[in-house]
């Protein structure tokens, strides 16, 4: 079985030629799936990392229909698009549909199941219903019963995070962690929101993750040494996973 390959980045980071290079590149070296970010107000459980790359182009990104168009034409991969629910409550329903005209495969509100508990089920629907698929985050500080539930309705994986938020590092047993909810999931489990380094990789492939998705760690790489370094990593990372799969 192939082990998946979600590519995380920001929406036009760290500018749209790099962005549309690193995007088409990515898949070409094995993105399974991408993950695009859509900078939110309050970016209150991503890590300075990514906080960082959404204030990067909150100054000139006024428009996300025609950049995410444009990946849609460059791609074939599904596209999951990151961003937070109460930043849409009042205008969810047009949100929705212009991502399903687009073509954009599905929705990833990491708020969802956190701050919206008691009415998750009901914004499931609702974004079922426009067409658009709910890919559901859950963590360690979720119930069992809930992460169950959530695994049973998540459209094309369910996302794991490992830690509170990107890129921070705390003494977490990833394996141990999902060794555990493995056992829970009915479903593709993809693991991120926290695997530090390869070995906390390898540990989570050995430990029965089906993916993994990685973001902090292509920006990092971008910011340090540009798109050709990210890349690499990417090409790095598909290996890595080659050899689980």
């Amino acid at each position: 079985m192939r082990r998946m390959l979600v590519t995380y980045m920001t929406l036009g980071y760290p500018n749209l030629e790099s962005f549309y290079q690193f995007i088409e590149k990515s898949v070409e070296l094995g993105t399974d799936i991408l993950e695009i970010g859509l900078p939110p107000k309050y970016a209150k459980y991503d890590g300075p990392v990514i906080r960082k790359s959404y204030k990067a182009v909150t100054g000139w990104l006024k428009d996300y229909i025609t950049p995410l168009k444009e990946v849609r034409k460059k791609v074939n991969i599904p596209i999951i698009i990151l961003t937070y629910l109460e930043d849409y409550l009042s205008n969810l329903d047009n949100f929705l549909t212009t991502l399903h005209e687009i073509g954009i495969d599905g929705v990833l509100f990491p708020d969802l199941l956190i701050d919206f508990i008691d009415e998750y089920e009901e914004y499931v629907s609702k974004i079922k219903g426009k067409g658009v698929k709910t890919v559901l985050f859950t963590g360690p500080s979720l119930p069992d019963n809930l992460i169950i539930k959530a695994s049973r309705i998540s459209d094309i994986f369910l996302y794991y995070g490992v830690r509170p938020t990107t890129g921070i590092i705390i003494p977490v047993s990833v394996d141990s962690l999902i060794t555990r909810v493995r056992n829970l999931v009915q479903n593709k489990l993809v693991v991120g929101f926290g695997l530090n380094d390869f070995t906390d990789l390898r540990k989570a492939l050995s430990a029965g993750a089906d993916g993994v998705a990685i973001g902090t760690a292509f920006i990092e790489e971008i910011e340090k040494y540009g798109i050709q370094s990210a890349l690499q990593l990417v090409k790095t990372i598909r290996g890595i996973l080659d050899e689980y799969s």
